[in-house]
């Protein structure tokens, strides 16, 4: 799998000095990330956009639970990358998804810096832009990739790749095996993803879509610590 393929979704991983975020949601006594869309601090590709994300979360007894969340992310030219954490409101809900949190990643200094709303402080430590994530390895031979062909999305030209993990369990041939998909459509340009779709058989189906898009250099405030917040001591990783 490409490592700029965004979504997983998985019970009780936490993935560290990884640009994408992770939203957290309790189920029962269980608790699931969802990684958003990785942004990397790479420099010369400045945007803002919305990142939109709905869970279709299948109910035990039959219906489902739907859900939706939207965050709102910006590089510069330098790299620096900003991104929130809100939690989720009904799927056909106006309100708007509460602030948790926002994170600013700066490359050019190696900060990692990590605002929390109830709290109104900010953290800051050490970042390395240099970090790759590695591919997981562990699904092996229980994973196939297929090319979805090319489409435009925001005006950008994306890559569409099909990912299908099968039961580790079993083989192909068999019938009972559950199957996860996920769909993620790829922009060269910003060197990320802008769309991902999973449909897993216990979590249902998760879609993250980047709308907005605005290419172009970010105003300067949005990589600033708001009025209001405390910030602590710099601590190194």
């Amino acid at each position: 799998m490409r490592a700029s393929v965004l979504l997983s979704l998985s019970l009780g991983l936490v993935l560290t000095g990884s640009p994408a975020i992770s939203q957290e949601v309790s189920v029962g006594a269980v608790r699931t990330h969802i990684d958003g869309i990785e942004v990397l601090p790479v420099a010369n590709a400045p945007f803002t956009a919305k990142v939109v994300v709905v869970w279709n979360q299948p109910l035990v007894g039959g219906g489902t639970a739907s859900r939706k969340y939207y965050t709102f992310v910006a590089r510069d030219s330098e790299g620096r990358v900003r991104r929130e954490i809100r939690g989720f409101v009904a799927a056909d809900s106006d309100a708007e998804p509460p602030l948790r949190s926002f994170t600013i990643l700066d490359p050019v200094s190696g900060t990692r810096t990590t605002c929390t709303k109830a709290w109104m402080t900010c953290a800051t430590s050490a970042f390395d832009p240099q970090l790759v994530l590695t591919e997981d390895s562990e699904n092996g031979g229980n994973s196939s990739s297929e090319n979805l062909g090319q489409q435009t999305i925001e005006g950008l030209p994306v890559t569409g790749t099909r990912e299908t993990t099968w039961n580790a369990s079993g083989s192909r041939s068999t019938g009972r095996l559950a199957l996860s998909r996920t769909d993620a459509w790829y922009s060269p340009d910003l060197h990320m993803d802008l769309s991902v779709d999973r449909n897993d058989p216990e979590a249902g189906e998760i879609t993250l879509t980047v709308t907005n898009l605005a290419q172009g250099e970010p105003d300067s405030a949005w990589f600033s610590i708001p009025p209001g917040y405390k910030v602590k001591s710099s601590t190194a990783q």
